[in-house]
């Protein structure tokens, strides 16, 4: 059902589609839909938050706020409060998404599967939560809550289920690329019926296929091995998938009309994995000890990582993927050893994430253990920790293993700091992580690689920056060139669009050529 306005707006998302690959299959007709809305609209590039902190984009986005004013940076978020990672949730890291106070305005609202979004709440229209994301900090939500059965009943079940990690075999991949597709399928055909259905004025929709695909079909670093006839199926696999997300859009954009004005957008791409993550518990030991382990050194802390280096990541995630989501956060923090430390001797530490490393200092009066004092110690603990991680190269090229190390307090100085983000973060450098073999410090000795030649959790692609925007509509002009447009801009352009004026406090300026005169 349609409303009597014009004014309606879509703002669809393939999120984390790579640009560069959907340019190419535009251009040569394998994704002609989305050739349509490049023709037809106005295009550019979207900054978002994922150059820093690759978990932040979408809350950043939804928000309107900076990461450490939202906080939210891994599906386990670490609580100085309780010393250990947690599962977020709006009690202590509230997060609550822009389109959810339309309705105080008047404005109807659809929203299909935002990403890293709490379950669905109360809220003039339809949201469905956690079905067919990548990202999952929830189980499958409605509201109105029967529609959640409803969907299940019209048109199946979760299409996209927890991602697996490790490397894959060829089979489980393509049982994995076979999914997708039907997710992009499920998910068209929820936003069809939902809006033959309902009167309604803004519909957000988030495509999650193009995510999952991204990585762990980016290359055949992901799959254990491939005879020669499996090969190039293997390399149609995330052109499939795309291919499936382009027809997911056409049918979405025909079923808004055509006086709808489309936003279609990616908040970021995706790249080559470049994340050399799990080096950095082992650098950071020694930079803090002071220099390399000595021979035949053993603890329970090695001795205990042995065992967990024992088990197959693959079969860890097998076994997650059977429990509730408290048992597999227990499972994750024991896997990762993370939380089993002695505090009272504990000066720094690893934070749980997927691609920057992030390093959080024992704070005294932040952590509820904390031992290092804040100002001058902190600050030249940071230092030493920042100086020393500089150090070590990659043992083959000499190129540095880390690029740089960024103090959270300086990235984003305008922020409130209502929650806060790690005292270090690492960023990596350009070449992929599957090159390296081993990486070495004059000063800290050499660590290898675990699996030179595949990425450890499986995933071959990787978050990069290039987020970008189509806007198609009626007051836009065909063909021009938008530029760089910051998620927050983004955010404030559809506030405008609607007619909703933006909280106060809420970051982001309308992008003038977007809204209507």
């Amino acid at each position: 059902m349609k409303s009597d306005t014009s004014d309606r707006v879509l703002a669809l998302a393939l999120d984390a589609a790579d640009w560069a690959l959907i340019e190419r299959w535009a251009r040569d007709g394998t994704m002609p839909n989305m050739k349509r809305l490049h023709e037809r609209g106005a295009r550019g590039r979207v900054i978002s938050t994922v150059d820093w902190l690759a978990g932040s984009p979408w809350p950043s986005f939804y928000t309107g706020s900076y990461p450490p004013d939202h906080g939210f940076l891994f599906h386990l978020q670490w609580r100085p409060a309780t010393m250990r990672h947690e599962r977020p949730s709006h009690d202590w890291l509230p997060m609550t998404p822009f389109y959810r106070r339309f309705g105080e305005f008047g404005k109807r609202v659809l929203a299909i599967d935002v990403p890293i979004s709490y379950g669905a709440e109360e809220l003039n229209g339809v949201e469905l939560t956690s079905w067919s994301t990548h990202d999952k900090i929830t189980a499958p939500m409605s509201y109105p809550p029967e529609e959640l059965d409803w969907i299940a009943k019209e048109i199946g079940s979760e299409p996209i289920t927890l991602e697996q990690g490790g490397l894959q075999g060829f089979g489980s991949l393509m049982k994995l690329r076979d999914d997708l597709i039907e997710s992009a399928k499920r998910q068209a055909a929820a936003c069809e019926k939902l809006m033959a259905r309902e009167v309604w004025d803004f519909m957000i929709v988030a495509l999650g296929a193009a995510h999952r695909a991204g990585h762990k079909l980016w290359d055949r670093s992901s799959v254990e091995e491939l005879t020669e006839d499996e090969g190039p199926e293997y390399d149609r696999a995330l052109r499939d998938v795309y291919v499936a997300c382009d027809d997911a859009v056409g049918r979405i954009v025909e079923a808004a009309g055509p006086d709808t004005t489309v936003l279609c957008f990616a908040l970021h791409g995706m790249e080559t994995n470049r994340s050399r993550f799990d080096l950095v518990p082992e650098m950071l030991e020694r930079v803090l000890a002071g220099g390399e382990p000595q021979e035949g050194r053993s603890s329970a802390r090695t001795l205990l990582g042995g065992v967990r280096s024992a088990v197959p990541l693959e079969w860890r995630s097998g076994v997650k993927q059977r429990l509730p989501p408290s048992w597999q956060d227990r499972l994750s923090r024991f896997w990762r050893g993370v939380d089993d430390k002695d505090w009272s001797k504990t000066l720094a530490f690893p934070l749980m994430g997927d691609l920057q490393a992030l390093v959080q200092i024992n704070l005294r009066g932040r952590e509820k253990e904390g031992i290092v004092e804040p100002g001058d110690e902190y600050d030249a603990l940071c230092d030493r920790i920042a100086e020393g991680l500089l150090t070590f190269r990659d043992a083959d090229t000499g190129e540095r293993a880390i690029a740089d190390v960024g103090r959270g307090p300086d990235l984003y100085p305008d922020a409130r700091w209502d929650v806060g983000i790690p005292d270090l973060v690492v960023r990596w450098p350009e070449t992929a992580a599957l090159n390296v073999r081993h990486v070495t410090s004059d000063r800290f000795g050499t660590i290898d690689w675990p699996c030179p030649g595949r990425p450890l959790d499986g995933r071959s692609g990787h978050h990069g920056p290039q987020g970008w925007l189509i806007a198609v509509g009626d007051h836009i002009d065909e063909g021009s060139d938008l530029g760089a447009v910051s998620a927050y801009d983004f955010n404030a352009t559809i506030h405008r669009l609607m007619g909703v004026p933006q909280p106060e406090g809420m970051l982001g300026r309308p992008v003038q050529s977007l809204t209507r005169s």
